[in-house]
């Protein structure tokens, strides 16, 4: 209860706050599957932004040591990361305490975010027994958003993947799939719909949040089910 109302306070204290003077933390994971209970982070890669401009060397790349060993060939697929590449890897704990340092006082972006912070709110209780409740703002919310206002074209909307999205915004992808590229093509997305928001004139970040915050219950069970392909 006690991190809900601090969250809570948190909405209210930035919901004027401008979206050009906001400090933004635009944040990817590899994992060994997306099964929250059995499943963990390998990676973590994360760049900053303020407002529009992304901080091309204010950046954080970890690969970790998983807890568990077994490894889904689908999730290898994806991201490349064999289980011998991760053996002499740190443990996570440490890692996670330089992250929860880089990203401090930031608010968090993602593409489907929420399945991110479910992993990263999972490993931070079990291996730093602290409680991990920050604002996520989606680029897959704003990007359905846009679409459903007719901002951009209607045909986009089977377009669900970041690999989709991207390329719909004429973003380059060649270098997808390790967390640190994801996480910068993820920052060029919400860069160019952050751009799309100011022709509407929308600017604060309490526009923002009523767009595109994970808590949007009405998306989120289309977050597993269409945007990832495990």
């Amino acid at each position: 209860m006690f991190s809900l109302l601090k969250k809570k306070k948190q909405k209210d204290t930035i919901a004027k706050q401008l979206i050009s003077e906001t400090e933004f933390v635009v944040v990817d994971t590899e994992l060994t599957g997306l099964n929250e209970y059995k499943d963990n982070i390998i990676a973590i890669g994360a760049i900053k932004m303020k407002g529009r401009t992304i901080k091309i060397g204010d950046v954080f790349y970890r690969t970790v040591s998983p807890s568990t060993t077994k490894f889904r060939k689908e999730s290898i697929m994806i991201h490349k990361i064999t289980p011998s590449e991760l053996e002499k890897c740190p443990e996570i704990a440490p890692i996670l305490r330089e992250f929860l340092k880089f990203s401090e006082s930031c608010l968090f972006i993602g593409h489907c975010l929420d399945i991110d912070l479910a992993f990263l709110r999972k490993e931070i209780k079990n291996h730093l027994k602290e409680n991990f409740n920050p604002l996520g703002i989606d680029t897959f919310l704003i990007y359905k958003w846009l679409i459903r206002k007719g901002v951009l074209p209607e045909s986009l909307g089977n377009k669900n993947t970041l690999e989709e999205v991207a390329l719909s915004l004429e973003i380059d992808t060649r270098e997808l799939h390790d967390a640190l590229s994801d996480a910068f093509i993820t920052a060029q997305v919400f860069q160019k719909l952050l751009f799309y928001l100011s022709e509407l004139k929308i600017f604060t970040i309490g526009e923002l949040i009523d767009i595109g915050s994970v808590e949007n219950i009405n998306f989120r069970t289309v977050l597993k089910k269409e945007s990832y392909s495990f």
